[in-house]
């Protein structure tokens, strides 16, 4: 067959790009809708979208790898909790009294927590520069939620969204070093789908409650449209478009990619939400970068 009628390749590196401008576009779209949109609601609507989503792609898969995944039902239990719908609950809760901006700088503390977690939990050994580097990024974080004000410190008036979302940072950085537990033989779609499942059964009652209560999604087409697109784009896309890239150019180059998150968000946050770019986020951010590559650093040594 000629090549002429081959599909066309799509750079990898664009679908990076792509990637962390879909992961940015989370946090602004999850803003925008904190008022007409309960955070349980967002977080199971979500999945529930993800799992209709990738039913199709890895339904029969997942069935076929049934026996390995109630083999290790206990690891994908922990998976769906810290990296699904509780997980996504807790920075939801964050971003309704908080920024987006402070929400995207946040989450690039991530790559810095990893080796620490590693040390705490598995005892990996990580250099000097590793635990400077984690301690600026602390110092990063510790800049963007109290503003660069001491008597914010002093007083403890940090925003209490802030603190959600540094839940929802430690919840992500737990569920990547845990990953050795993935089982093996689970291929990434399967997981990814078992995972989806599992989480919707804690998010069923804390859902009902939510119900009970008064919470509620308003049906108009800002709430719809962000759940289609978190559901799609954030939980579905961008998993396939990350292997794909990291596959292609391998996981160190690709992890650079990581860096365009918080940019993308600050800039998305200024031009739809109206939100300022101040003094506080450009020095939290330099701290976070600087920590990040001193933690990188020293976890190779």
């Amino acid at each position: 067959m000629s090549d002429r009628h081959a599909a066309p390749k799509i750079s990898p590196h664009l679908l990076l790009v792509l990637t962390a401008l879909f992961w940015a576009g989370h946090w602004i779209v999850a803003r925008a809708v904190h008022l007409e949109v309960t955070p349980a609601s967002l977080s199971f609507w979500r999945w529930a979208t993800a799992i209709a989503v990738l039913w199709p792609l890895a339904g029969r898969q997942l069935v076929r790898d049934w026996p390995v995944i109630r083999a290790h039902w206990k690891a994908i239990a922990f998976f769906s909790l810290t990296g699904n719908a509780v997980y996504n609950m807790v920075g939801y809760y964050g971003i309704r009294e908080t920024t987006a901006t402070n929400a995207v700088l946040i989450q690039s503390v991530t790559p810095a927590l990893i080796p620490l977690f590693g040390l705490l939990l598995f005892r990996e050994r990580i250099g000097f520069r590793a635990l400077v580097g984690v301690a600026v990024s602390f110092c990063g974080v510790v800049a963007i939620v109290a503003r660069l004000d001491l008597h914010v410190l002093a007083n403890l008036q940090i925003n209490r969204g802030d603190l959600f979302l540094l839940a929802n940072v430690a919840l992500w950085a737990l569920y990547t070093v845990c990953l050795r537990w993935k089982p093996p033989s689970l291929s990434q779609l399967s997981f990814l789908l078992a995972c989806s499942l599992f989480g919707m059964v804690p998010m069923l009652p804390i859902y009902a409650a939510d119900l009970a209560a008064g919470g509620r999604m308003a049906l108009a087409w800002g709430p719809v449209l962000t759940i289609l697109y978190l559901g799609i784009f954030p939980s579905v896309a961008c998993f396939l478009m990350w292997g794909k890239g990291v596959q292609a150019i391998g996981p160190g180059p690709a992890g650079a990619y990581l860096y365009l998150i918080p940019p993308f968000g600050a800039l998305m946050a200024i031009a739809f939400l109206g939100e300022r770019l101040h003094l506080y986020h450009v020095v939290g951010m330099a701290l976070i970068f600087a920590g990040v590559w001193l933690a990188a650093r020293g976890r190779r040594r």
